[in-house]
């Protein structure tokens, strides 16, 4: 039995470690989609305006189907396999996924032709402070991007069909997809295009998603997946899910709201008159954050939510809350120095990547600072999406809402006063989004102790504890190197930046992975 479980835990750590690399390929695209439309554009009002234009729709995707797509429907989907081991629960997983999927393109539509209609009040909500030109152009930007929504919507949908049936990989690199095609339209079709180049690009973001839902058919057909127009809003698994879905929605929303809140308060900052630019300067800045967080958060998050999902419906309890243990410490394990790096080298980070075009070291420097106030977010990040996924497979949706408003409220409240105060100027925009993730993963973490008995035991807490003793070990190392060797990123080569920056981080590295081996804690 222990030589199964441990065969498991080998199989677990080799599916996770490929996800990671899937997601590593995909995010490392997505950093050079970046750096070439840094380059094209820099921090001028056409990249303030594209800036506005694709956060709004994949935001408003993101605050009212993303979460409630993928949050209620593995749960439900799985619920059939769950009842039925004679081979029917299949068949009716798979009619339910088609049901399913056929209303969210449906809803999805309407969320579309919305969007549309609507751009213009929509963007002068998130964009306050910026010229009337340059609104007007976001405003174009947005409607011609818009309809991706409906493509999320469904690529979210089969995502979850083939995380159920044990597929994680092609999902992990479905993103690689789309970022590999805007990077060819920047590396290849902006520059001829000239001035219509930024319609070109909103255009290349538009077909990368269409593309990335396409390619989920061949990985869906090889695990058995028909699909069938089918639209029964009498469905009992839909009426469930559905129901479902508005716990679920707000508690999705301390994310994209945090994007939004972030180019708004951004907004005050250049209206202020403190730093041109400070809604790109952010967006650079926060799509670094989420490149990283979500590399080293969402492999695990996902593996681990069909598992427990399973496993809430069979009633096993003690194995669910040691699922969720391993997977919070596993993804803790690589988040918390790698936060710690990074808040270090975020200078070098930021050069290495931004730093050449149109991005000055002036931009590379208030792009790292904006990245230093939002790094301590990552490991509140973890807890939070790893959380919320706990209480959605134990079909308590309500305590992510909770989580997701206070979040908010605190991301408003310390935003309003340190923009007020112009105080960090824009840092604060960073200092906001991390006080909105630290009031909800407490929120989530109190819950979690009262309501799922045998969460936190005596060694999981001590495992957190010396993973936080870890990460402080490396902040002190990779300070007392950069210190010592007295990095300039700013005004270094790329070349040098990538030295220094190795050189400050591979001792820290070699000493957190003794501090692990000597301390037992594993990923």
């Amino acid at each position: 039995m222990e030589i199964n479980e441990s065969k498991k835990g080998a199989r677990a750590v080799r599916t996770v470690a490929v996800m990671m690399g899937a997601t590593v390929i995909a995010k490392l695209l997505g950093m050079l989609r970046g750096v070439l439309q840094a380059n094209a554009y820099g921090t001028s009002f056409e990249a303030n305006a594209f800036t506005a234009a694709s956060k709004l729709p994949l935001a408003f995707f993101d605050m009212f189907l993303a979460a409630a797509v993928l949050g209620c429907f593995i749960p439900v989907y799985n619920s059939f396999k769950e009842k039925d081991t004679d081979g029917v629960s299949s068949h009716e997983a798979d009619r339910f996924a088609c049901i399913f999927l056929n209303f969210i393109m449906l809803l999805c539509g309407v969320l579309a032709i919305i969007g549309i209609i609507f751009a213009e009040p929509l963007i002068r909500l998130i964009t306050q402070g910026l010229d009337e030109g340059t609104i007007s152009l976001a405003v174009t930007l947005t409607r011609i991007m818009f309809p991706l929504v409906i493509f999320t919507g469904s690529a979210y949908t089969l995502v979850g069909v083939l995380q159920s049936k044990g597929s994680f990989i092609a999902p992990a690199l479905i993103s690689a997809v789309s970022n590999a095609g805007v990077v060819l339209y920047l590396a290849v079709f902006n520059a001829p295009l000239g001035d219509k180049g930024i319609y070109g690009l909103a255009v290349a973001y538009l077909l990368s998603w269409l593309i990335q839902l396409l390619t989920l058919i061949v990985p869906l057909w090889r695990k058995g997946f028909s699909y069938k127009l089918l639209l029964d809003f009498k469905n009992p698994a839909l009426i469930r899910a559905i129901k479902m879905a508005p716990p679920i929605m707000i508690g999705s929303w301390l994310a994209p709201a945090g994007t939004l809140l972030g180019q708004y308060f951004a907004a005050n900052v250049t209206a202020q008159g403190v730093l041109s630019g400070a809604t790109t300067v952010f967006d650079y800045a926060n799509n670094i954050y989420i490149i990283i967080a979500g590399t080293l958060t969402y492999s695990i998050c996902n593996y681990t939510f069909p598992k427990i999902s399973r496993l809430s419906a069979s009633g096993d309890s003690e194995e669910f809350c040691s699922t969720v243990r391993s997977g919070l410490t596993s993804a803790l394990f690589i988040t918390i120095p790698f936060m710690a790096a990074a808040m270090v080298l975020a200078g070098e980070g930021i050069s290495i990547v931004y730093m050449r075009g149109e991005f000055n070291a002036e931009d590379a420097y208030y792009t790292s600072r904006a990245l230093r106030f939002i790094l301590p977010a990552m490991p509140l990040f973890c807890v939070t999406e790893l959380f919320s996924r706990v209480f959605y497979a134990k079909n308590m949706p309500r305590v992510p809402m909770y989580a997701a408003l206070g979040g908010i409220i605190a991301n408003v409240a310390v935003g309003a006063i340190l923009t007020g105060t112009r105080l960090f100027d824009i840092g604060a925009v960073g200092a906001a989004n991390a006080a909105g993730q630290a009031v909800s993963a407490l929120i989530l973490i109190v819950f979690a102790a009262k309501r799922i008995p045998g969460m936190f035991n005596r060694s999981f807490v001590l495992s957190l504890v010396k993973i936080i003793i870890g990460g402080v070990i490396v902040f002190s190392a990779c300070t007392v190197v950069s210190w010592l060797i007295g990095s300039e990123p700013y005004t270094a080569s790329f070349i040098k930046n990538v030295v220094n920056a190795v050189i400050i981080f591979a001792p820290s590295l070699g000493l957190y992975l003794v501090f692990s081996k000597l301390t037992r804690v594993k990923f």
